[in-house]
């Protein structure tokens, strides 16, 4: 007689355990990263031994967590993927949108300016037309400025970014570690796990792969996470801190790299597949910003350089020769914060036709002297003695004057059109000293100069004479229109294949509401047919009863 009322009991139990878990699975079909949990029921055995002529009724073996590991790590992989390029293409489309933008672009500010010296051709003598080339030559000065500061701002965007996406990395780390140790306190007597918990586990995951890529490997209920390059970020009950630092050769650009307090590691980089939010923005740094402050600041000295060396050719009103048209910013050099020597760097402009959109590193390893290309270190001169390295900068249309002791290991980063665009300025005031004239003792009328400082603007007097300076300008506007285009693409179809893989985890674990409410009609019968086995039982009872008195 006991064992139909533990039947029924176990009966009870079994259908009350389908009830919760449905219910609960409902209660939770909007929690972010929940995965359906279903009910594994099996049949009892007496004193833990098969006994097939002895009923024992029924339990619940387990829980089980519906969920894919295969495409949860998949998501990880799209995830992180789709979020790169989102970041890499919506930066790069603020870049395309101030280059391209035909009204208050400097493409047509550069046309007005030389618009300004073709009308001056007409009346060289005639002041207000002189007047009117120092404005626009004012306009164009202004529009690099304007252009060169807000890729500046851009770039400060970015650091900001690069912070906010590290301490977000920090807190993931942590909080991974909070979960693994949960998780393993969680193991009951049987073995059983919060299924709760580790739907956490995966949802931080995968928020976290949305910072950077990531690889999970699991041991003894605990994940260990390594970000792209194989550092780690997570080792079961240890966190990985990073923090952000200045470059030691530029202060404003923001490296990523592990804390070990004292010290850091060495920097994240764009070539490393960091992947993720954090690795978007190194690639768009790397890859599109300051390539195209290069490119701008290129063009900004090409045409001031230009007209500066012309207008030298020339004589003002009074008969003198032609003084600079434009201000030129210094060439920007910076010395390594790790420099033991005392060593300083001088670095001024040469033969502009030899410049190009690259940053240089002049350093010392050992006994020689090196001058490397950026972004990709390419070697252009290395020798044991320095002048020869020095002297070898003037292929690159800049020379170089070094004082001082440089130690070995000490290095300078020179940056000669970085800072060009923004730096450039109008340095004449009055039309008078524009050197028109060919001749000292020109005639009235005499424009000689002036015919050669139209020429210019189609002159191929850029990248070793095989470009005009608006010719470099719209190589620019292209290869950055270009970017846009192929990181649109690629943006839209990897966050398509991101959410065809999320939707597929969905369908794999998540939880279907008509399913769930089919379980729950069955566990009310099953706990209704229950309900009647104890009926019978205690009728059966109380039969037995009846029968001894």
């Amino acid at each position: 007689m006991a064992n139909i009322f533990s039947i029924g009991q176990s009966a009870l139990s079994v259908a009350q355990a389908g009830v919760n878990t449905a219910g609960h699975n409902i209660a939770n079909v909007n929690t972010a990263g929940y995965s359906r949990q279903t009910v594994v029921q099996v049949a009892s055995q007496a004193g833990g031994q098969v006994m097939s002529n002895v009923s024992m009724g029924a339990q619940v073996a387990e829980v089980k967590r519906n969920y894919s590991s295969f495409l949860g790590k998949q998501l990880l992989s799209t995830q992180s993927q789709a979020s790169q390029l989102e970041v890499q293409y919506g930066r790069t489309q603020q870049i395309d949108n101030l280059l391209a933008d035909s009204s208050v672009g400097l493409a047509p500010a550069m046309q007005d300016f030389f618009n300004s010296l073709q009308n001056v051709s007409t009346a060289p003598g005639d002041s207000t037309l002189r007047q009117s080339v120092l404005f626009s030559a004012e306009s164009v000065t202004t529009r690099f400025n304007d252009m060169g500061g807000q890729l500046d701002e851009i770039r400060q965007g970015v650091n900001s970014q690069i912070e906010s996406q590290v301490q977000e990395l920090n807190a993931a780390a942590q909080h991974l570690v909070n979960l693994n140790q949960a998780i393993v306190g969680s193991r009951g007597p049987s073995g059983g796990q919060s299924n709760d918990l580790l739907d956490q586990r995966d949802q931080l995951l995968r928020d976290l792969s949305k910072v950077v890529s990531i690889s999970v490997t699991e041991q003894d209920d605990q994940v260990s996470v390594f970000i792209g390059n194989g550092q780690p970020l997570v080792a079961g009950t240890t966190a990985y801190q990073f923090k952000t630092q200045p470059s030691r050769t530029d202060s404003g650009r923001l490296e990523v790299a592990q804390d070990f307090g004292n010290q850091a590691g060495s920097p994240l980089s764009s070539q490393q597949s960091v992947g993720g939010a954090l690795g978007g923005l190194l690639a768009f740094r790397d890859q599109v910003l300051e390539p195209a402050q290069n490119a701008l600041g290129l063009v900004a000295l090409g045409l001031a350089s230009s007209l500066n060396a012309q207008q030298a050719q020339g004589y003002d009103q009074s008969g003198a020769a032609g003084k600079p048209l434009f201000d030129l910013p210094p060439v920007g050099v910076s010395p390594s914060s790790a420099n033991q020597g005392g060593a300083s760097l001088g670095a001024e402009l040469g033969d502009i036709s030899k410049l190009t959109a690259s940053d240089f590193t002049f350093r010392r390893t050992g006994d020689q002297y090196q001058l490397l290309r950026s972004p990709d270190q390419q070697l252009v001169a290395s020798s044991a003695n320095a002048d020869e390295v020095l002297a070898a900068s003037a292929e690159q249309g800049f020379t170089l004057q070094l004082s001082g002791a440089l130690n070995a290991g000490d290095s300078f980063l020179i940056r000669p059109t970085a800072n060009a665009a923004r730096g450039i300025g109008v340095a004449l005031q009055d039309g008078r000293d524009l050197a028109l004239a060919s001749a000292q003792t020109a005639a009235a009328g005499d424009s000689g100069n002036l015919r050669q400082m139209v020429a210019l603007q189609n002159a191929k007097t850029m990248n070793g004479g095989t470009s005009s300076i608006q010719s470099t300008y719209g190589q620019l506007v292209g290869r950055i229109g270009s970017q846009t285009r192929e990181l649109q693409l690629t943006s839209q179809s990897a966050t398509q294949i991101n959410a065809q893989t999320e939707t597929a985890l969905q369908n794999a674990s998540g939880v279907n509401l008509d399913e769930e409410a089919i379980d729950l009609m069955r566990y009310q019968q099953a706990y209704q047919a229950a309900g009647k086995v104890m009926q019978m039982a205690q009728q059966l009872f109380s039969t037995v009863l009846d029968m001894g008195r």
